[in-house]
């Protein structure tokens, strides 16, 4: 077994209990360390301290090889590592960080410059630092080898905060040639990676102020994002980076799970790659300042829409787009007010998009009934001076008197004179009964119905009759008959087929006739 070596020790006590299958470390004032074995087999940790690592310091590499849980201890002055300050972490097995902070520093929980491991089922939570990484600062590496940070499926960032960046997580790497390589891996359906009310911006100690964040990506960092299949990496809060100081950085979606943002605009100021899987969008989340977005045969981009979509597209980059035809695009729809005539959402923008083809659509069924029952949806691609962009636009089905309008008025006609009381044609017959008839709305006419005697049955009736447009389905045609021309009573709704349709009276005209009855047309839309 190897030996703790302990080069350096300042005042403070270290503490060894036995509990359960493993040992405790119950650490305060300092403990400076070279490589360190901690067994803790549900042992915690809890101090309050000036100088780095509130829990454990040591600049080799600290290993847990049992549960462990590390909670509200603290670091002051410029002190990194709330809990844990060392060269390199290893976890064999889950270890809880709760409430931890570095009141100065950066760290809240961990901080590292090398290797770190964090094992399935660990948990972040209500930690914060001062400066940079509320959970985690995994600052830029020493020497020249590239470094990794691996972060497994069932890991939990929660309500962690910075005061300036990395509200879970803050990581840099050295250069070009020693990058840092960050993996968030969801490979179990039942434990999904999550990051949920994370921030950067907010002071130690606060409940409010700063900017939703998980994790904030400086230069030289390879951040790889794997979910199997069924498997999902969760983001309710949006990555950070700066234009400038992060192009050297990529992001990867590998695998076929999903990578989810819930909330908030993502700020990627490097590559972004969409290997496998899908990603998907919330509603309010978007992904901007990509210098290159590449989506791959088979990859999907899912959209959550907005009601009132921005000017912005949900996928906007500052460089060029390659969409694979064989990518899929899944869209979720919003309520439908119905109001709207037409509705377009920007999916993906860039300063070129390259599409050997469209991408195919698929729709949530339960949000687009209603959509599809009032309207369209065509995706097309639109090009505006440096941009070109995916669309995805829905356009209403016109009622039949709407489609009437736009076939008989030319366009620039006022409104007034094509809504269904109007009397273009100045002879006292509406739009909305010569759309009814099929008749002109431009073209003066006489009587639309014609009146006669009809001699059937024996007796004789008045038959009224009058042309149908069999395109107005929305209309109801009804008779009305009068003896004075001031109080009209309804005989009957008639339902006409093809283009003509009549009314025989029920009144037969003989000596038991009133002295005078009339007929008249009447059309109500629906």
């Amino acid at each position: 077994m190897k030996k703790i070596r302990c080069f350096s020790v300042l005042p403070g006590r270290l503490r060894l209990l036995r509990i359960g299958l493993g040992s405790a470390a119950f650490l305060s004032g300092a403990l400076l360390l070279a490589d360190v074995l901690v067994n803790a087999g549900g042992g915690s940790s809890n101090a309050d301290k000036t100088g780095n690592g509130g829990g454990t310091l040591d600049y080799g590499q600290v290993t847990f090889s049992g549960s462990a849980s590390y909670d509200n201890n603290t670091v002051r002055g410029f002190s990194q590592g709330g809990a844990v300050y060392a060269g390199s972490v290893v976890q064999q097995a889950a270890v809880s960080f709760s409430g931890n902070r570095a009141e100065e520093g950066s760290g809240g929980a961990i901080y590292s410059r090398g290797n770190v491991q964090i094992a399935a089922g660990s948990s972040f939570s209500g930690n914060a630092a001062a400066h940079n990484g509320g959970a985690l600062c995994l600052d830029a590496n020493d020497g020249e080898d590239e470094r990794t940070v691996s972060v497994e499926g069932g890991c939990t960032f929660s309500g962690n905060s910075a005061g300036n960046l990395g509200g879970a997580v803050y990581v840099s790497g050295n250069s070009a040639a020693a990058p840092t390589v960050l993996n968030l891996r969801s490979t179990d359906s039942s434990r999904p990676v999550s990051f949920s009310g994370n921030f950067r911006g907010r002071s130690v100690g606060s409940s409010t102020g700063g900017a939703p964040n998980s994790i904030t990506v400086m230069g030289h960092v390879s951040l790889v994002v794997h979910a199997d299949r069924d498997c999902l990496v969760s983001m309710e809060d949006p990555l950070y980076s700066f234009a400038g100081y992060s192009s050297s950085s990529s992001l990867r979606k590998t695998g076929d799970g999903t990578l989810g943002f819930g909330d908030g605009v993502s700020l990627c100021h490097f590559p972004v790659s969409v290997e496998g899987g899908t990603v998907r969008l919330g509603a309010n989340a978007g992904m901007r300042g990509m210098t290159r977005l590449d989506v791959a045969a088979g990859a999907c981009l899912s959209f959550s829409l907005p009601r009132n979509p921005g000017q912005e597209a949900k996928w906007s980059a500052e460089g060029p787009v390659s969409l694979d035809g064989t990518a899929e695009i899944r869209v979720a729809l919003p309520d439908m007010d119905g109001k709207a005539q037409e509705q377009s959402w920007k999916l993906v923008e860039g300063t070129a998009l390259s599409m050997a083809a469209l991408p195919s659509v698929s729709y949530d069924a339960a949000s687009a009934e209603a959509w599809k029952q009032a309207g369209g949806f065509s995706l097309k691609q639109e090009n505006t001076a440096g941009k070109s962009a995916l669309v995805l636009a829905w356009t209403r089905t016109p009622s039949p008197y709407d489609q009437w309008k736009k076939d008989h008025f030319p366009d620039g006609t006022p409104e007034d004179q094509t809504v269904p009381g109007a009397c273009p044609a100045g002879d006292g017959i509406t739009n909305l009964m010569k759309y009814a008839t099929g008749l002109d709305p431009d073209k003066p006419c006489g009587s639309v119905t014609t009146l006669a005697a009809r001699e059937e049955n024996g007796g004789t009736r008045l038959a009224l009759e009058w042309p149908v447009n069999p395109a107005a389905t929305d209309v109801t045609f009804s008779v009305e008959s009068s003896e004075d021309l001031v109080t009209w009573r309804e005989e009957t709704v008639i339902e006409p087929s093809g283009n003509r349709a009549e009314y025989l009276d029920t009144v037969v005209i003989d000596g038991n006739a009133p002295a005078r009855r009339f007929l008249r047309l009447k059309v109500t839309r629906e």
